[in-house]
């Protein structure tokens, strides 16, 4: 039985660790991320996206509950995947010419 709580220890604590760690990449994309909207000839949906993405992340209300992050990373990185498609094609047709 003692096995089975450390195996399930270890378990969490590199559950813990691989959650701390989207979450850094996620603040770093994040931080990149809003740079770029906040340039003048960003479209408004990708505002709009990364906007609501970034508040129900740090809002209280959730999918799950709270102690699970999972929805909370899910929605912003498909906000921020959302924002990056979108001024990707927003560069693309702006280089093609008319």
């Amino acid at each position: 039985m003692e096995s089975l709580w450390a195996t399930l220890g270890v378990v969490a604590v590199v559950v813990i660790i691989v959650f701390v760690l989207v979450a850094l990449f996620l603040a770093v994309k994040l931080v990149r991320k809003h740079r770029q909207v906040h340039q003048p000839d960003t479209p408004v949906p990708a505002k709009v996206a990364y906007w609501l993405s970034l508040a129900y992340t740090v809002f209280p209300f959730d999918l799950l509950p709270d102690p699970v992050y999972f929805d909370d990373i899910v929605v912003l990185t498909g906000g921020l995947i959302y924002v990056s498609k979108s001024l990707t094609r927003k560069t693309r047709e702006a280089g093609q010419p008319d």
